[in-house]
C-alpha cells in the first residue's frame, strides 16, 4: 500500500509502502511519547475542561515500512489520551501505563521516561476507511519481565518523551501520520478556546475498550 500523508507540521509527498500487519498479537516496544499539548474537549455536545494529551509510539518488532525507498522500523501510534496530575484507575493513562509498569499505583505520577524501551504485547486490528485498510492498536498488555531479554532490540536510537513546545524533539518529529487537526486545535498559552470544533472525547470513566480504540496510526 502506498499513500501520501499529512504530518503534524506540513503536507508531504513521501511515498510510503507497507503491508498490513496480521490481526492479533505482536511484540512491541515503547519508543516515543508525543506531547499533544492542551486540547479542547467536549462530550455529548457539552464543553469539558481542556486536558493535556499524549500519544504513544510503539515499534512493532520484526516489521518495517518503505519510505521513499528507505526501510524504516514499523511504528504504530496510540489514539491520543488525556493525562492529569496523578494516575486514576478510571483513567486511560493508568490503564496504558500499567502495560509498561505493572506496579503502578493510583495517585502516583506516570514516569514515561522510565518506561521508554519497555517491551509490550500489542494487539493489532484492522480498520477500513474507503479503499484502504489501516492497522490500529486494539490493546496493550504487559510482557512478563522474565521474557524481556528475548524480545528483539529496538531499531530506534532516539527514543524520547516529547514536548509540545519543542518541535525538534525526536518524539515530536516522529508524529508522522497523526492527523494535523490534532495539532491545530491545541490551546496555546493565554488562549481560552480553539477556533476549530474539537472531536468529542469520551468520559474518563468509560471502559478502555469503548474509550480508547486506537484510531491514529503511523501506517
Amino acid at each position: 500500500m502506498a499513500l501520501n500523508r499529512t504530518t503534524a507540521q506540513q503536507e508531504t509527498n513521501s511515498n510510503v509502502e507497507y503491508s498490513n500487519l496480521a490481526v492479533g498479537e505482536h511484540e512491541g516496544r515503547l519508543v516515543y511519547v508525543a506531547d499533544l499539548g492542551m486540547q479542547a474537549r467536549e462530550f455529548k455536545g457539552e464543553e469539558k475542561t481542556p486536558a493535556q494529551q499524549l500519544s504513544l509510539g510503539i515499534e512493532i518488532m520484526g516489521n518495517s515500512v518503505n519510505v521513499d525507498g528507505t526501510m524504516r522500523p514499523r511504528l504504530l501510534w496510540s489514539r491520543p489520551f488525556n493525562v492529569f496530575q496523578t494516575l486514576n484507575e478510571r483513567g486511560i493513562e493508568y490503564q496504558l501505563y500499567k502495560a509498561f509498569n505493572t506496579s503502578a499505583q493510583e495517585g502516583t505520577v506516570a514516569d514515561w521516561d522510565e518506561v521508554l524501551g519497555t517491551p509490550v504485547n500489542v494487539v493489532v486490528k484492522h480498520r477500513a476507511a474507503g479503499d484502504r485498510t489501516y492497522d490500529d492498536i486494539a490493546s496493550l498488555s504487559p510482557i512478563p519481565a522474565r521474557f524481556h531479554d528475548s524480545i528483539a532490540a529496538s531499531e530506534f536510537t532516539d527514543s524520547s518523551v516529547g514536548d509540545c513546545e519543542d518541535d525538534s524533539n525526536p518524539a515530536q518529529q516522529a508524529m508522522f501520520g497523526l492527523p494535523k487537526f490534532v495539532f491545530d486545535r491545541r490551546i496555546k498559552p493565554g488562549q481560552a478556546t480553539v477556533s476549530s470544533k474539537p472531536q468529542a472525547v469520551a468520559a474518563e470513566d468509560d471502559s478502555l475498550e469503548e474509550n480508547n480504540t486506537y484510531g491514529y496510526r503511523y501506517v
